[in-house]
């Protein structure tokens, strides 16, 4: 019963990571570029989180700078998994995504762009490695 529960739990997160994803893409074609940072963040964040999970390290809780420090330190540093642009990219979606959410900032579209692009390049990467 309990690997099963990880199991689904695993899926659970790719899963999100590819919903918001997609609705990252959807809104970037919509034009609608402060939601597609929003997104794009969220994505991430949730593929980083599974991606963790794959290496034994889950908490119910995550803070972002945690989630952050935690993908750096064991999956990029320790381990070699990931490559050191994917804490830069993360950082700059969060730091993007903050001036989206609370910020009076126009959002641009280069800059939406970017950020879909590599939430869509950091998400598959980790979901591909999971599968692994």
């Amino acid at each position: 019963m309990g690997d099963e529960r990880v199991r689904q739990g695993k899926e659970v997160l790719s899963g999100r990571a590819e919903e918001f994803l997609k609705a990252a893409e959807m809104t970037l074609n919509a034009d609608c570029y402060h939601a597609a940072v929003l997104c794009a963040y969220a994505a991430m964040f949730w593929a980083a989180i599974a991606a963790l999970e794959k290496i034994g390290i889950r908490q119910e809780r995550w803070s972002h700078g945690g989630l952050k420090n935690a993908f750096r330190d064991e999956l990029v540093r320790k381990r070699h998994i990931y490559p050191d642009r994917f804490v830069d990219w993360l950082s700059d979606a969060y730091d993007l995504r903050n001036d989206a959410h609370y910020q009076r900032v126009e959002i641009s579209v280069k800059k939406a762009r970017r950020a879909v692009g590599h939430a869509r390049e950091f998400v598959n990467t980790i979901t591909e490695a999971r599968r692994k």
